[in-house]
């Protein structure tokens, strides 16, 4: 009777009551290991979230540095074009906050002058405009009758100032070098670098150097079309 009993022992694996107790350390195990990986995988994740934060900051940096310059590569190509429309030479004056075209007025100019012309010619377009002088979309230039139903001639087109202007990003910093130069020069405080536009359409050729924290960008202007001819880009 007792080999009966060991034999049932050995091949069940003990009796009913044994076997739960063994089941059910079984499951404790099984649990605690889930719950293991499960604190491995969250950790693992975190790591990974932790590292790819300076990865998405530093590509918000870069995008933030490229834009200025798509921005000048736009505003020369609308430059050279005005240069050649109206037959007189344009300008983009390179300051420390930013770029600013205009028609050329003067090699020895200040950013505080610039500032000045933009305001002063933001004026005077508006009161020709009111004045019926130039037309603002509501009030179009008209001759005036003369008599027998005639008009008179088509009076001389007024000139109406072009200007544009691009600000930098806080904290970006710029560099121009002309052709005749052997090294750029950082555009600070009040100084100004010009960037002449013939009615040609031949311009100088210069270097820019664009600077946002680590982000340094660095662009070669062709002197035929003001396209960007080569660019360079360093990232940390």
């Amino acid at each position: 009777m007792n080999s009966r009993i060991t034999r049932h022992d050995q091949t069940t694996g003990g009796p009913p009551h044994k076997r739960a107790i063994r089941g059910h350390r079984r499951a404790g195990r099984s649990r605690g290991f889930t719950l293991l990986e499960l604190v491995l995988v969250l950790t693992l994740l975190a790591l990974l979230a932790a590292a790819s934060i300076p990865s998405v900051y530093g590509l918000r940096e870069a995008a933030q540095a490229r834009e200025p310059l798509t921005a000048l590569a736009k505003l020369a190509k609308e430059t050279r074009l005005r240069a050649m429309r109206d037959r007189r030479p344009y300008q983009i004056a390179f300051t420390s906050t930013g770029f600013k075209a205009t028609r050329y007025i003067s090699p020895y100019l200040q950013a505080a002058q610039i500032e000045e012309f933009i305001q002063r010619s933001a004026i005077e377009t508006q009161q020709k405009e009111e004045a019926g002088l130039l037309p603002n979309g509501n009030s179009p230039v008209v001759s005036a009758p003369t008599g027998a139903g005639e008009a008179a001639p088509a009076p001389a087109p007024v000139f109406k100032e072009w200007t544009e202007s691009v600000a930098l990003p806080e904290g970006m910093t710029v560099s121009v070098r002309e052709w005749h130069e052997s090294e750029s020069v950082p555009v600070s405080a009040d100084a100004v670098k010009l960037w002449v536009f013939q009615p040609s359409g031949m311009v100088t050729p210069i270097t820019v150097t664009l600077q946002l924290q680590e982000h340094l960008l660095t662009a070669d202007f062709s002197a035929l079309t003001a396209d960007i001819v080569k660019e360079t880009a360093t990232s940390p």
